[in-house]
């Protein structure tokens, strides 16, 4: 496993710096926030395997950059390059802007298919299962963030059907969006064929789906609004509406904070009771 020096500053996919704050070998776990983004201002736990997918050291960037550009293919303008089907299954739910703090103690026997039940035998503690981590899910007391944290822990699993989970995040992102539309006064572009409420519905699908499988650098603008069936002015959409885009992201982060609350505190009142 890769060493990681605590003085060591870090940079995301995004450019954005990140600081180690830190790191336990044994758990296989790492903590750190982002230095300069006031919107993320919350620290986080990962995995230090995935934190090592998604961040290099400020040093080895700059090395990447100082490096001549490799000849690209040309696309034409608002064309965006392809994505293997096995690339996008890969980065499932690898954002680290969606990843709860104690997502792999939750993922430890989801899959179990047997229950033991010699608690309390010889003297041993309760053994904590597949049902104590789903159990800790269930205990999420808002709906969307219970969703989302569903979609999170078993979305890659082609043989469940998450489309409530997803539709329920994405109404809850585009609710918020029509509230703050209609504080700010804004009504959709008298040049787009969309409502508020559809606009609101078909950008929070957009930026759930697109941060789920983090796509952002996939596509251009141009490609992310046709990808997601906007139909709206390139222009327009970057100067009036994309600031409720990063608001929904706001949003997508703060439910994992939400449920990375309920979750430590059942995990914490079943350490007590072992």
């Amino acid at each position: 496993m890769t060493d990681i020096e605590i003085k060591t500053e870090w940079v995301d996919k995004a450019g954005e710096v990140m600081e180690v704050l830190h790191v336990d070998y044994d758990k296989n776990e790492l903590r750190f926030k982002w230095l300069n983004n006031p919107s993320r201002k919350k620290e986080r736990v990962v995995s230090i395997d995935k934190f090592l997918r998604y961040a290099v050291p400020v040093v080895r960037a700059q090395e990447v950059l100082d490096k001549p550009e490799p000849a690209k293919e040309k696309h034409k303008p608002g064309q965006y390059a392809y994505a293997l089907i096995d690339e996008l299954h890969n980065s499932f739910g690898q954002s680290p802007n969606l990843q709860l703090s104690n997502q792999d103690w939750l993922e430890q026997g989801m899959h179990a298919k047997t229950v033991k039940f010699n608690i309390g035998q010889g003297g041993l503690p309760p053994e904590v299962n597949w049902e104590d981590h789903c159990a800790a899910i269930a205990m999420i007391d808002d709906a969307p963030a219970k969703s989302l944290a569903s979609i999170l822990l078993w979305g890659s699993d082609t043989k469940w059907d998450w489309s409530r989970h997803f539709d329920e995040v994405v109404q809850y992102l585009a609710a918020n969006m029509i509230e703050r539309c209609n504080k700010d006064k804004r009504a959709a572009p008298q040049a787009c064929t969309h409502t508020l409420p559809e606009l609101a519905r078909l950008m929070a699908r957009m930026v759930l789906h697109f941060e789920l499988y983090e796509l952002w650098d996939v596509y251009t603008v141009k490609g992310r609004l046709k990808f997601s069936g906007i139909k709206i002015n390139v222009n327009t959409y970057s100067h009036a509406w994309l600031t409720y885009q990063r608001q929904m992201l706001q949003d997508l982060f703060d439910m994992v904070t939400d449920a990375d609350h309920y979750v430590s505190t059942y995990r914490k009142e079943l350490s007590a009771a072992q």
